[in-house]
Parts: C-alpha cells; sequence; structure tokens
C-alpha cells in the first residue's frame, strides 16, 4: 500500500508538469488518436546492491551478472519537446559477492526475474536548448518517471548452489516502487519509424531485491536498450502537418477543398495561405481582384515573361545583376505543404507566386520590384483588393532576404 501511494502522488505530478510546459512550434494531431507511437527495445541490464563482486561493472567469470531484458513502450506525443509514456520491462538480474568487506569468504549470489511497469516522461533537449527546425532527424532527450518492479529472486551459495534464501513467489511476487530516470537519443529513419539507444538507472524503493539485507538501503538495476519505435497517426519533426504564419491568423483548406480555376499557370513550385478579412475562407467575386498595375520598371535590359492579368509584374526570381530587389511576402510556414500553383488558383492571382524556403521557413512571395515604394503600392492593392491582410514588402541584398523583417 506504501509503494503504490507513493507511485500515484508522484504519477499525478509528473502528469501535471508534462502537461504544463509544451512548446508547440507547429500544431501536432488534434485527433484524440493522433501523436501515438509504439515501440519495442532489448539490451543488458545489471544489479547494483549487496551481492555485487565490483561496484560499477558486472563480473563475467564464476557466475556471470550479465543479464538482458526486453520492453513494450505506449507514447503519447505531448509537443515538439514533451512526450508522456507506458512501459512494461520483463527481464532478469543476478549478482555475486565472493568476499566480505574483511575479507571472510561470502560465496553467494542470487538469480531474479523482474517484471517491471512505470509512467515516465521525456523531454527533448535538442528541440528545448536549440531553434526548433522541421528537418531535425537526430534528437538527444531524457526521461524520468515512477513506477512498479515486481520480482522473484532465490539467494544461493556459489560452491553447491543450494538456496539460502528468497525474496517473492510465484504466487506472491515482492513489489516495491521504482524510479526510472536516465537519457537516450533517435534517429528518424522516416515518416513512421525511429531507432533509438536509452540508457536508464532504476532505482528500487527496497533493499530486498538480491534477497539480502546489507550496506545498500536502496538496491537498483541499469537498463541499456536498443529502441525501435513505430509512429501512429502523424508525421515526425521531419514533416509536420503545423501550419505556422507570421502574418493575420490565417487557415488554408485541405487540398480538396481548394478552388481549381479552369486554367493553371506556370509557376516555380516552392505555395501560401491566407484568411480574408471577415476570417472565413471563401471564393472572392473576380472583379476584387482587379488590381491595379505597378509603375512601370525602369530595367529595360531584362525580358518580363507573358502574364495574363490586369497586374503584370517581374518575375520572383532573384537576379544576380541588381543588388536590392523589392518582393511582397504574403504567407509563411514551417512545414511548406501547400503549392504555389494552389494558392495562386485558390485566390485568382494572375500574377506568379513562388515559394522559398531559409531559416527553417518556408516563405510565399509575389512580385519583384526595384523601389520599395513601387511593392508598398502593389502589396496595398493586394491587402485592399484581394483581402491579404498579412501581406507585407520584404528587402533582398544580392539575392538574400534582409534579416530585419519578420518570419
Amino acid at each position: 500500500m506504501r509503494g503504490f501511494s507513493f507511485f500515484s502522488v508522484l504519477s499525478g505530478f509528473l502528469l501535471f508538469s508534462v502537461s504544463v510546459f509544451p512548446q508547440v512550434q507547429g500544431v501536432l494531431s488534434k485527433k484524440w488518436y493522433g501523436n501515438w507511437s509504439a515501440g519495442i527495445g532489448a539490451g543488458p541490464d545489471i544489479f547494483f546492491g549487496d551481492l555485487k563482486v565490483h561496484k560499477y561493472w558486472p563480473a563475467n567469470t564464476n557466475m556471470n551478472e550479465w543479464r538482458y531484458a526486453g520492453s513494450f513502450y505506449l507514447i503519447r506525443q505531448l509537443s515538439h519537446v514533451f512526450s508522456l509514456r507506458g512501459q512494461v520491462l520483463y527481464g532478469e538480474l543476478s549478482g555475486t559477492k565472493r568476499e566480505f568487506q574483511d575479507g571472510a569468504p561470502c560465496n553467494q549470489y542470487f538469480d531474479g526475474t523482474i517484471l517491471e511497469y512505470n509512467l515516465n516522461g521525456t523531454i527533448n533537449f535538442s528541440n528545448l536548448l536549440f531553434r526548433y527546425k522541421p528537418k531535425r532527424i537526430f534528437f538527444i532527450y531524457g526521461t524520468v518517471g515512477a513506477g512498479l518492479s515486481n520480482w522473484i529472486t532465490k539467494k544461493k551459495d556459489l560452491i553447491t548452489h543450494q538456496e539460502i534464501g528468497s525474496s517473492g513467489s510465484l504466487k506472491n511476487w515482492t513489489t516495491e516502487v521504482v524510479i526510472p530516470a536516465g537519457a537516450g537519443a533517435y534517429f528518424n529513419i522516416n515518416d513512421k519509424v525511429n531507432l533509438g539507444v536509452e540508457w536508464t538507472l532504476r532505482g528500487v524503493y527496497s533493499d530486498k531485491l538480491d534477497a539480502t539485507v546489507g550496506g545498500f538501503p536502496y538496491d537498483m538495476y541499469s537498463f541499456l536498450s536498443v529502441n525501435l519505435v513505430y509512429n501512429f497517426n502523424r508525421r515526425n519533426p521531419v514533416k509536420l502537418d503545423a501550419v505556422e504564419s507570421t502574418m493575420s491568423p490565417v487557415i488554408l483548406p485541405k487540398s480538396k477543398d481548394l478552388i481549381q480555376g479552369p486554367q493553371k499557370t506556370p509557376v516555380q513550385e516552392t505555395g501560401a495561405t491566407v484568411k480574408p478579412a471577415s476570417g472565413q475562407l471563401q471564393e472572392l467575386p473576380a472583379e476584387q481582384l482587379k488590381l491595379p498595375p505597378p509603375p512601370v520598371l525602369k530595367d529595360t535590359t531584362r525580358k518580363t515573361p507573358a502574364i495574363t492579368g490586369p497586374a503584370p509584374v517581374k518575375s520572383a526570381t532573384p537576379r544576380s545583376e541588381g543588388p536590392v530587389v523589392y518582393k511582397v511576402q504574403i504567407f509563411s510556414s514551417s512545414t511548406g505543404q501547400r503549392s504555389a500553383e494552389s494558392i495562386m488558383t485558390y485566390f485568382k492571382l494572375s500574377q506568379p507566386v513562388t515559394k522559398e524556403f531559409s531559416e527553417g521557413y518556408y516563405r510565399y512571395y509575389t512580385g519583384e520590384f526595384e523601389t520599395e515604394a513601387e511593392a508598398n503600392q502593389f502589396a496595398d492593392a493586394l491587402r485592399t483588393k484581394a483581402g491579404l491582410k498579412g501581406a507585407f514588402v520584404v528587402k533582398y541584398i544580392n539575392g538574400k532576404r534582409e534579416l530585419t523583417h519578420p518570419k
């Protein structure tokens, strides 16, 4: 009862602490069954307690202290930093002691079977300490939790192998609170599978794990595992379903809901998301998109591609000969799931929309101008006529975006 009460209080605190500090960059799935994963792991588990030859490493002569265990995980991703895991671990333990501290012979060892189940939280240090990047594929994390460890151990004589003590039985396992804590790393193989390694030290609230009461008030065992995790109904941080914007709140319908025009104008594949002033996505009347043409550009040495519509603009491809150009940004996202062509079609724009990736964001532009005044005039027309309230002008120097602008 003491162990169960302690486990309940600590688990409740863990659940509360993990849930109140999420740091989300990009929205994870809002569905109940989203963001779940399941994993398996296996590796050596080493005992630390009274019956042990060496203090830190296992003996492998006379009586081999190397034992192995397997585990199963069920994981719920709370954010890109925190997750909650339930774990079941099953394996064996062993320890040996040949001499007491005064040099007298001991010649005892134990063999044990453990069954552990715990609830633990993980903290992704890669996303917590460094800027979140959708394309990061290697992560380092820490874990801490609480659970119950059940065991059956038999202490025997090292010479005769006769049983001289025990803790627990098949009908009545010994049960105590266990506190696992450790660290690990994992690699995203693809959208569904992660491969990782984890080491944890698990302290038991008992001195009876080796069926010997002695100098160690609390017995412990470590578990080093190689883990394989499968992700259900969600994508890894490499490719997120989330959409981020630095302009007014923006939401895009799914691709099947986009309004397809009778013709598509080829654009560079790199597209966007915006919301009209009313806050609801709707088909805009064609007459609202008749934008006034920008001033005539002075650069007569470059040929402007033919663009149908009332607002011809220059190609959005960065120029090498012009040191300074101005573009109109209409949207930014951490995932870039929407194509430039789909956005152009939805808002019935006649000018090309382009998508560029830099500094961890996909940015969507339309137009390119030699002066800021020309770009501002065009951005004003987009805001008032097309409902693109978040459109703003970005300055490029030698083909590079000026960092003073918003994301």
